[in-house]
């Protein structure tokens, strides 16, 4: 039998870190079981989901590496749903309910005055036929509920280990409401079903869903999936992300900049017992990630630290692993030397083209001491340069000077590239000619 797992999305907003770790989560779990990953659109809320967000969303993933075995969207199925629904209702396991909102929450309140916990009481299970036509004739709707048989649910969590429920403490959950619009229970149920899906790793929040969720799939004669719930990423003061935080998106975090495989890297490693990992092919990183090493507690997202790691990136890849980013910006005039000038002092590969700028303009810099600048220029060695030439310069430099340390270096760093910091000169000079030095020296126009 294929493993099949799958994420499934609201498109209600953007994708953002949060939504993301599952999604990511899902796949790499599933590949290293050589399965299917499915991507499961949830758009059976009409007012909300936008067709914008779906494309958006699919972007994103796209853009991270992740891809799909098969991708539906839950609007199109309600042929499938209303086909498990009738199956509900001929084994007497959904049952229609009339109370108003406003009537169970006064329940609620009743019950908690009471000290009693906010359970439903079941009244409308025991509606007679007659009385279920009379409020209908009377224009009242019924929303459905699910009745929870009796007993333990319990499963052996992918993530948190053994997790169990007692029915009595639980509400029988709503599935259909007074307008015949299904909640998420029974049309996730349904897909997973239809899917053939074995394994569902979601957010903590839907522990309690998968005991409903458990005895749903029973009613319906099928197989149990593999659950995990993992926690979700929170800010440094520990608070929950959400569909509002557009700055945490990951439309926002490629148009900064960020490396897909920088994103990949830290949400398999964040949250769990292993260090971050700075993987540059995503085959290594798979292999890497094991689902038994998630911790139960809520990991928190840093943003510097993914910006330090996407340094760590750059700095690992060769000039081979971005040739091409050069070529989609059109820049053909670079190679590995470039690469190695300035690989390890970048934060983004964006900032290639500053440093791209400085080496093609003829700007002279201001340089306190410009009679320095002429004396070092008489003794730049012969083109053409490499990046023993450098040593070679500021040698004769010394010799000549007696300078040395900072007094020698600070000045050159400052004339070549009008900056106090910087790559390593080095790797600059095979950049350069003789004419483009002098000109940056301000020596010839």
């Amino acid at each position: 039998m294929v493993s099949r797992s799958r994420f499934a999305p609201s498109p209600t907003g953007l994708l953002h870190v949060g939504n993301a770790r599952s999604a990511v989560l899902n796949w790499a779990y599933i590949n290293n079981k050589g399965g299917e990953f499915i991507l499961r659109i949830d758009d059976t809320d009409k007012v909300r989901s936008k067709k914008e967000f779906e494309v958006k969303i699919k972007k994103d993933l796209e853009w991270l590496g992740i891809t799909w075995h098969k991708t539906f969207n839950q609007s199109d199925r309600q042929n499938i749903y209303d086909q498990g629904i009738q199956k509900l209702k001929n084994k007497k396991i959904i049952y229609p309910c009339f109370e108003s909102s406003e009537e169970l929450s006064l329940k609620k309140k009743s019950q908690l005055t009471s000290g009693k916990p906010p359970i439903y009481d079941r009244s409308s299970l025991n509606l007679s036929e007659e009385k279920i036509s009379a409020y209908i004739n009377s224009g009242k709707k019924p929303h459905w509920r699910f009745k929870l048989e009796d007993g333990t649910i319990a499963w052996n969590d992918l993530v948190k280990g053994k997790v169990s429920f007692e029915s009595k403490n639980l509400s029988d959950p709503v599935l259909i409401r007074e307008d015949g619009s299904l909640l998420y229970h029974l049309p996730s149920v349904i897909d997973d079903i239809e899917e053939k899906i074995t394994d569902v790793i979601r957010g903590d929040d839907h522990i309690t869903n998968t005991a409903f969720h458990i005895q749903i799939f029973k009613a319906l004669d099928s197989n149990i999936p593999k659950f995990g719930h993992h926690p979700f990423l929170t800010d440094k003061e520990g608070k929950g992300f959400g569909k509002r935080l557009g700055s945490l998106s990951i439309e926002k975090m490629r148009d900064d900049g960020f490396e897909n495989i920088t994103l990949l890297n830290y949400l398999l490693s964040i949250g769990t017992s292993s260090n971050i990992t700075n993987e540059i092919k995503i085959s290594s990183l798979l292999k890497l990630f094991d689902i038994s090493q998630l911790s139960t507690s809520s990991p928190k997202f840093s943003i510097d630290t993914l910006k330090l790691l996407n340094q760590d990136i750059l700095q690992k890849y060769d000039f081979s692993d971005v040739k091409n980013k050069f070529l989609d910006l059109d820049i053909k005039d670079l190679d590995s030397v470039f690469w190695q000038f300035v690989k390890n002092n970048i934060e983004f590969f964006s900032d290639t083209l500053e440093w791209r700028n400085i080496i093609i303009s003829n700007k002279s810099y201001k340089v306190e001491d410009k009679n320095f600048l002429m004396q070092v220029a008489d003794l730049l060695p012969s083109e053409p340069y490499t990046i023993d030439s450098w040593d070679e310069w500021t040698s004769a430099i010394k010799t000549k000077t007696g300078k040395k340390g900072k007094d020698l270096f600070m000045p050159l760093r400052k004339a070549l590239t009008g900056k106090d910091r910087g790559p390593e000169l080095k790797y600059l000079l095979p950049l350069l000619s003789k004419d483009k030095i002098l000109k940056k020296f301000g020596i010839i126009t």
